[in-house]
């Protein structure tokens, strides 16, 4: 399985799909400010019409100070618009695109138009999995889950990542739970890598298996605890 640093070398363009709440847009982010520290030209596309927080353009400011674009366009309810300048970001070879789609097949159908562009070498599709999600409990749910999401947006090859996050409270035994869950039902070998929470990951930086990663969280509200 090819590793995260791996394709952060290779590809050009990231987009970031699964199940609503499973940390794509954390991880989206996240992978936008690995890219800008290579020196990368970033513009991250929020294409999440699903859900009013936890979305990538809260973050906005942050990206700004980084030098990272952020391009989104008002919800509108039921009627998804897609996020203009999309398709010459994708063509563009001196820029990287970032993809952030919503958590259902109804958001994922919103990228079905951009397939051609989607399933090129230049670009990796990441399927994001969060083991606490109520549809990622076990490797069928997944499966089936993953499935009707790759069918609604056209996606023909998918790398995955984990995200072992139960919340802002989350221990590392609720990490090593989630990874041995995961280990059992859909073998982490098959994952480019794991995004382990900043202040968690001492607890598995170094450890065998697959690339660790340390997640920041950008995406900050009131209501949760700070220093986490």
């Amino acid at each position: 399985m090819t590793s995260f640093s791996e394709l952060l070398k290779t590809r050009k363009n990231f987009v970031f799909i699964g199940e609503s709440g499973s940390g794509k847009s954390e991880i989206a982010l996240n992978t936008a400010v690995l890219l800008r520290k290579h020196g990368k030209n970033v513009h991250v596309f929020d294409l999440d019409q699903t859900k009013a927080l936890f979305r990538a353009r809260d973050a906005e400011g942050d990206m700004k100070e980084l030098g990272i674009e952020l391009h989104y366009m008002p919800q509108l309810l039921d009627t998804p618009v897609l996020v203009n300048g999309i398709v010459p970001h994708l063509k563009c070879e001196d820029s990287v695109s970032i993809l952030d789609v919503g958590g259902n097949d109804n958001a994922a159908r919103m990228i079905g138009c951009l397939s051609e562009y989607l399933n090129e070498e230049n670009t990796a599709a990441i399927y994001v999995i969060n083991p606490y999600r109520p549809w990622s409990g076990n490797a069928c749910v997944i499966r089936a889950t993953m499935e009707t999401v790759l069918n609604a947006c056209h996606i023909e090859r998918v790398f995955f990542v984990a995200n072992p996050t139960l919340g802002s409270d989350t221990e590392d035994s609720d990490v090593s739970s989630a990874l041995h869950q995961l280990d059992n039902d859909f073998p982490l070998g098959e994952f480019s890598g794991v995004f382990i929470r900043e202040d968690l990951f001492p607890y598995f930086c170094g450890k065998n298996g697959p690339e660790y990663i340390p997640l920041h969280p950008y995406l900050r509200y009131p209501w949760i605890k700070s220093g986490k």
